[in-house]
């Protein structure tokens, strides 16, 4: 959640799980997978296990988001040992401090005679890898008009406009440009023959951006599997494949001329 208001925090949470898919010949086979972090990685909290982990240290368990950060948390290596089930399964959960969102972002929208003037910038932090599966933002646009005429630019990536949604997706493609910032600017007049989709949190200037973007090979929390360190008790050897990603859920950018709500829990999304 990005307010652009120096009156309001901004706020963002940052939930990683593990999936696991293990294909191990005979009978109740026993599996050890160890999580690391990097050299100043923030530790991982709220750590949640599947059922199948058959041990774990209590100070992993016991690392909470609400405890103070007093530099004293658990930062590993995190070892899982358990006897895995068959299906593919969640072997843990947890949350994770990081300083920074990926994408940091500026959303203005203000009243212009009869139509909106629209900009926008976002900016992709440094330490994010700039190689995406795919990202995209869109504008929806509430209780108005249908749209009517959109004079909008971009300075990179492609726009595609739905008059019947009342709603703008802009496409970044797979990278940001060198610079790492994308620009929006333009206006737009609701002036169409039907009214648009309705919402009663986003009334007046009350608009967001949501984001939906997807990097793979990374984690926000740097934290991955050990391949090295993956221990497997079965006769068979075994062949281990790991892969990251990091991926936007519920991913806001208010617009910082209008009002918004405190927290994602006011959102009712």
């Amino acid at each position: 959640m990005q307010y652009g208001n120096q009156s309001r925090q901004d706020l963002w949470d940052v939930y990683g799980t593990v999936r696991c898919k293990c294909e191990v010949e005979g009978v109740l086979p026993n599996v050890t997978v160890t999580l690391i972090l990097p050299p100043n990685g923030s530790p991982l909290q709220d750590i949640l296990v599947h059922p199948c982990v058959t041990s774990m240290d209590s100070s992993i368990l016991t690392a909470s988001s609400v405890d103070d950060c007093d530099g004293s948390a658990f930062s590993g290596p995190y070892k899982f040992p358990f006897s895995p089930p068959l299906e593919s399964f969640t072997l843990c959960s947890y949350t994770s401090q990081v300083p920074v969102p990926p994408i940091l972002g500026s959303y203005q929208l203000k009243e212009e005679e009869n139509h909106l003037r629209v900009s926008v910038t976002l900016k992709l932090h440094e330490s994010v890898k700039n190689s995406f599966e795919f990202c995209e933002a869109h504008l929806p646009f509430f209780n108005r008009d249908q749209i009517g005429v959109a004079d909008v630019k971009v300075n990179s990536g492609q726009l595609d406009i739905s008059k019947e949604k009342n709603l703008l997706v802009w496409s970044l493609g797979q990278r940001f440009p060198k610079s790492r910032e994308v620009t929006m600017d333009g206006k737009i007049s609701f002036n169409g023959p039907t009214p648009g989709p309705t919402d009663p949190l986003c009334t007046d200037l009350t608009a967001y951006i949501k984001l939906c973007f997807k990097v793979p090979d990374m984690t926000l929390s740097g934290c991955c599997v050990d391949q090295h360190s993956v221990q497997v008790y079965s006769s068979a050897k075994p062949r281990i494949v790991t892969s990251r990603e990091l991926q936007s859920e519920e991913y806001f950018i208010w617009n910082s001329t209008g009002t918004a709500p405190v927290s994602s829990g006011d959102m009712m999304l």
